[in-house]
């Protein structure tokens, strides 16, 4: 009978093992790099080369690609095949405060980096990171190599990364741990950062029952209750870029062994793999369990309930050392067989495995070819080339063949692989001709930028599906306590009217209904459309017309995604194509922790009339640490100009910092930056005037309000900011004087979680510094990160003297912006003054009027609008469904205040396929009056 106490150190035990994933949850979670010609990285990557990066090598032996960081100060090894970049001690991450994590790694002179980070974790805990010590390089032992030395209270670590020239796309890991003397701990986790990015396939060498291919397991979100069939005992996990990739590339982490050395004695100990689409882990024990842990054959067993009850037990005394081998393969395809064809031919050598090489045409380029064996268990997937054809090496035996094509077809077959004799089993061959059913083709608009939605109806054809016009094709899916959950449908198109632009669909048969949209200031414009089995008819649909300009305003979306950030593979020229389809003007490119110039992107497909951008970057706060037990959340920060040769652009560091030390450093370089608080509360749980008793265990740590950082607690906008716990946001650095609220803007409208709700408590916070006297101007924007979440809308309007995108001056721009004469909207449009003043201004006299002008395209439905004074409401209106309409109100005051309004709409059937989620509604940044005319605001207060 295991006693209480034990019971209480497993649990406790497996809540660590989950810390890290589950902040990563909370927290939601590379830059457009410098070209260097293939001959000059050539020059300094060929051979085996191990080096640190500086000024003058650093445009040759930087990565490129969307998640390459490195920059000055990390380390460099190559083998001339593969490139690989470690950070340098004093370049943080997301799991660490310290460098010495693996963050770049691709072949040598090509844009394939979609690697994102590894990181060491004593105990599964994201507050216990393997901080690195020391970093070194080496070129003995015909290898390239880079020790990092790290420790963590109760463990010493080394890891050497190595290339050599005999296995050139293998990239080696050998880990040694030990303890400190008089330290003991159970377990080690090697985290892959990979939130929701690239597709994870499970797969095992040695005993094929544990691979389970792309059906993974949520660990994330489940925690304990998933760890027996989360923690698989397979031996590699593969990641694949997207089929849209322009250069593809898989990354095979396989581990190889892991071993116990005392003395001279080696005992195996178990290691397991996890997945899902928030993180990956491997988790190595420092024991065997007692009881189990290894079949007869020496292979890991799936973990029980009884090994879990032992994990307390297990330890590594002083003089005892685990070590870990693991291998990187590397292959440059989008694909699961870039790497088993690697890990078979190795087979093929070292077991006399006899192996065939498939053949393979089929009849549609967009498609994904799955092998499994007769028992369905997975084994590989393969992607077809421009000519149809593909190619991959199987050993012998028996197989299921299935093949996927967009619109939901699909093509079973048996096959049976036969390796001939042992002598010609190396050149053994055999072909296979897939051919999927047809579907409809549905040929597409060109030359004009528009959004295409599909929504399917009520149909005599039989099975008629929604579209998804993003479906990877690999099935990929997270079992949750629910059954299974898959990426959402996207049933959308984006035309920017340019060359490259998608020119045909491929859809079920069906009847659909087809809106055309290019955001709210345009038209809505729908067509029905019927489709049988090899149809091939155009869609012919109107052209979205502006019929709502707005003269004055730009439309600016100040918090926009793309596969530069570490949460998304999001192609950067689709992200572009998106924002031209909505007619977004201003992009501000908000990646997480990366600066980013979009502007060569949007030049080089001839958008450069139709869109500007700002660089930006989200500062994306992830580290529990003493000064900010919940981290910093995020924020925007622009202009900010990336430094191209720099570790991740150039962004500062910010783990393990108050706002106020960001804040003053941000304007010590970038002194013309605006700064943006983003997302700041989830939804009102933390609002009220009292909290909840568990209110510490429903922080979100990506939501600064919801914590303030230092304070460990809910801002209280029913306080006054002087009062405990508000007047952390107040305290002043004693150097710089700056505080941890002074932010420019606040995000005021973002769609995340339950947006209205959330919209709710953010502008509850806001008017709550209004009344004090901080004023923060109110933002809405889409926090956009693929093609399933709208990009411009929300979207702020900014005043301008020319809404022009090519008289669009940025010093113009930014200073509307810190003024606050802007609104947000998700489709009605406004113009507001009070006496003539703007929003933003201020308004001299007792007595004003106010007048609003309030325009909307007629498929966007309205409802009434609010005036308030100090936040509170005045006056409200009904609004009636015309495209124009003017309010006139006569307003009285009796003391300093400020002035603003909300319009408010429902969403109608139409709106709601649009706009999925939102609904119409517009809010005013203030007018500020000044009741006594002394030149003087004095905020109202609470």
């Amino acid at each position: 009978m295991v006693s209480k106490l034990i019971q209480h150190l497993i649990l406790g035990a497996l809540c660590a093992l989950f810390i890290f994933v589950a902040e990563a949850v909370k927290a939601q979670l590379s830059q457009q790099q410098r070209q260097a010609s293939s001959a000059d990285i050539n020059k300094f990557t060929a051979g085996l080369t191990a080096k640190q990066i500086n000024s003058t090598n650093a445009p040759q032996l930087r990565r490129q690609g969307p998640n390459a960081i490195g920059g000055i100060g990390d380390w460099f090894i190559s083998n001339g095949t593969l490139c690989a970049i470690i950070s340098d001690l004093d370049h943080e991450g997301e799991f660490s405060p310290r460098g010495g994590s693996l963050v770049d790694l691709g072949f040598c002179g090509r844009a394939d980096d979609y690697f994102t980070a590894t990181y060491d974790l004593l105990q599964g805990s994201q507050r216990r990171p393997l901080l690195a010590q020391s970093i070194t390089a080496d070129t003995a032992d015909a290898q390239a190599s880079i020790i990092v030395h790290s420790s963590q209270d109760g463990a010493l670590i080394e890891t050497r990364y190595s290339l050599n020239l005999e296995q050139p796309s293998q990239l080696h890991i050998d880990k040694r741990v030990k303890p400190q003397a008089g330290e003991d701990f159970n377990f080690i986790s090697t985290v892959h950062f990979n939130l929701h990015s690239l597709e994870s396939f499970l797969f095992s060498t040695k005993n094929p029952k544990h691979s389970n291919g792309f059906q993974q397991e949520d660990f994330v979100e489940r925690g304990i209750s998933a760890i027996r069939s989360a923690a698989r005992p397979a031996d590699t996990l593969i990641t694949i870029s997207p089929p849209d990739a322009d250069h593809g590339i898989a990354y095979g982490w396989r581990i190889n062994n892991v071993k116990k050395l005392s003395d001279d004695k080696e005992t195996p100990v178990p290691s397991f793999l996890l997945a899902d689409e928030w993180s990956n882990a491997a988790l190595f024990f420092t024991d065997d369990f007692y009881v189990g842990g290894f079949d007869s054959d020496g292979d890991n067993t799936a973990l029980s309930w009884f090994e879990l009850l032992q994990i307390p037990l297990l330890s590594l005394d002083e003089g005892e050392q685990l070590h870990s081998s693991e291998t990187i393969y590397v292959g440059k395809r989008g694909e699961v067989a870039a790497i088993t064809d690697q890990l078979f031919s190795e087979r093929q050598t070292t077991d006399k495995q006899q192996l065939v090489v498939l053949n393979g045409q089929i009849n549609e380029i967009n498609s994904a070819i799955h092998i499994n064996l007769d028992d369905g268990t997975p084994v590989t997937h393969v992607r077809p080339d421009a000519d149809g054809k593909f190619q991959l090496s199987l050993p012998s035996g028996n197989y299921q063949v299935l093949a996927r094509g967009s619109a939901y077809r699909s093509f079973e077959q048996s096959l049976i692989l036969d390796g001939g004799t042992q002598e010609n089993a190396n050149s053994h061959s055999q072909d296979i001709n897939i051919t999927l059913p047809p579907a409809a083709k549905l040929p597409l608009p060109q030359g004009q930028a528009m959004r295409l939605v599909f929504v399917p109806l009520s149909s005599d054809i039989k099975d008629a599906k929604p579209p998804h016009f993003t479906d990877t094709l690999t099935g990929f899916s997270v079992a949750d306590d629910n059954g299974k959950r898959k990426k959402p449908a996207v049933n959308q198109i984006f035309l920017a009217g340019v060359a490259g632009d998608q020119t045909e669909v491929i859809l079920a048969p069906g009847k659909y209904q087809v809106y055309a949209t290019r955001g709210p200031e345009y038209s809505l414009e729908k067509t029905i459309v019927e489709l049988n089995i090899g149809d091939n008819k155009p869609l012919n649909i109107q052209t979205p017309k502006h019929i709502n300009p707005t003269p004055g305003f730009i439309a600016g979306d100040l918090h926009v995604h793309s596969g530069f950030s570490f949460d998304n593979v999001f192609a950067e020229r689709e992200r572009v194509r998106t924002f031209a389809a909505e007619h977004g003007e201003i992009m501000v490119s908000s990646e997480h922790d990366v600066a980013v110039d979009y502007q060569p992107i949007i030049d080089s497909m001839g958008l450069s009339s139709k869109i500007s951008t700002i660089q930006a970057i989200e500062t994306t706060s992830l580290l529990n640490s003493e000064n900010n037990p919940y981290t910093n959340g995020h924020a925007n920060f622009f202009p900010f100009k990336p430094s191209p040769n720099a570790y991740r652009g150039g962004v500062l560091n910010h783990e393990d910092k108050r706002w106020r030390e960001v804040l003053a450093h941000l304007r010590d370089e970038h002194p013309t930056a605006l700064a943006q608080l983003n997302h700041p509360r989830r939804n009102l749980a933390l609002s009220g005037e009292t909290l909840p008793d568990d209110f510490e265990e429903i922080i979100d740590n990506g939501q600064f309000l919801d914590h303030m950082g230092p304070a460990g607690h809910p801002f209280n906008p029913h306080k006054p900011l002087h009062s405990h716990p508000n007047n952390t946001l107040i305290e002043a650095d004693p150097n710089t004087g700056v505080r941890d609220i002074d932010f420019d803007l606040l995000e005021v409208v973002n769609p995340g979680s339950n947006y209205i709700e959330r919209t709710q408590a953010v502008r509850l916070d806001w008017l709550a510094f209004l009344k004090q006297g901080v004023r923060m101007v109110a933002t809405a924007n889409s926090d956009s990160h693929n093609a399933s979440e709208q990009v411009a809308v929300p979207r702020n309007m900014v005043a301008v003297k020319n809404d022009s995108v090519t008289e669009f001056k940025l010093e113009q721009f930014l200073a509307a912006l810190k003024l606050g004469n802007s609104y947000g909207t998700t489709g009605p449009m406004l113009e507001m003054t009070l006496g003539g003043q703007t929003m933003g201004s201020t308004f001299s006299g007792q007595r004003g009027e106010l007048a609003v002008k309030i325009t909307t395209a007629p498929w966007i439905n309205l409802s009434h609008i609010d005036i308030q004074i100090n936040g509170e409401k005045v006056e409200s209106h009904t609004l009636r469904q015309q495209a124009s309409q003017n309010i006139l109100l006569p307003l009285e005051f009796n003391k300093d205040s400020f002035v603003t309004i909300e319009v408010h709409g429902q969403a109608g059937e139409d709106y709601q396929a649009v706009y999925p989620g939102l609904v119409p509604y517009a809010f005013s940044n203030p007018v500020f009056v000044d009741f006594d005319s002394d030149g003087q605001w004095l905020p109202p207060g609470l």
